[in-house]
């Protein structure tokens, strides 16, 4: 893993250890919030000062990974070292990394009422104000496509431009950020909304607001906001 000759020359071993080390830390800490299952999801982490990124593998629990497990990758998708076979959903991260410079790190995960409103067709609104203060605009979902195609690259490395996370139709959630632990963070937000409206649709049979109605409630609140998704 280490020795990546493809990759730029600024990545040394230590760099690389301590980056493979937190993707580690942030994949058991997933794991064990319940964001995902199995074998399911995957994370990376970019690389500093080279077009590349480590990637869970192919086949790899978050909750047991090892760092010596992970696969080093480029920005086109190749795979630059690493024993295992690189993830199915790594054209995601890459088609990501390639067009949004601030990221640092990519997080998609199948939290359950993030994925049973994805696949109810709803979209997850801001209902709390602290949910209003960071996507004021709601999550957007993506229309599905089989995992791993080309199809839901392109789509998803269309919708990231504007917003730091997706809910996939059907799959699951993506959240980037700066550093691993900042997209985990957001993974732990929307899916707390996600729970909030559940629990309210549950309660009331509907959102009970629309986008409108929040977006007049919590108007002090526009300037103070975070990108939106």
């Amino acid at each position: 893993m280490s020795n990546a000759k493809g990759a730029n020359n600024k990545m040394d071993e230590e760099t690389v250890k301590t980056v493979a080390e937190r993707l580690v830390k942030a994949g058991m800490e997933l794991y064990y919030g319940g964001y995902v299952k199995g074998a399911s999801g995957n994370i990376s982490m970019r690389l500093p000062h080279a077009e590349a990124f480590l990637i869970k593998p192919s086949g790899a629990s978050l909750r047991d990974m090892k760092a010596d497990e992970l696969v080093l990758v480029d920005f086109h998708g190749v795979k630059l070292s690493g024993k295992a076979a690189v993830s199915l959903e790594t054209p995601i991260h890459a088609a990501i990394y390639s067009v949004r410079k601030d990221v640092g790190a990519v997080v998609h995960t199948h939290p359950l009422a993030t994925t049973v409103l994805g696949i109810a067709g709803y979209k997850i609104l801001p209902l709390q104000v602290e949910s209003y203060m960071r996507f004021p605009e709601g999550v957007t979902m993506v229309p599905y496509a089989p995992p791993g195609s080309k199809m839901l690259a392109e789509t998803v490395k269309q919708r990231i431009l504007e917003c730091d996370a997706l809910v996939l139709e059907n799959h699951g959630l993506i959240t980037v950020g700066k550093t691993i632990e900042e997209a985990c963070r957001l993974t732990e937000i929307v899916e707390e909304s996600a729970k909030i409206q559940c629990m309210l649709m549950a309660i009331t049979g509907s959102s009970k607001y629309s986008e409108e109605e929040l977006a007049s409630k919590y108007s002090m609140n526009r300037k103070k906001s975070i990108q939106g998704c």
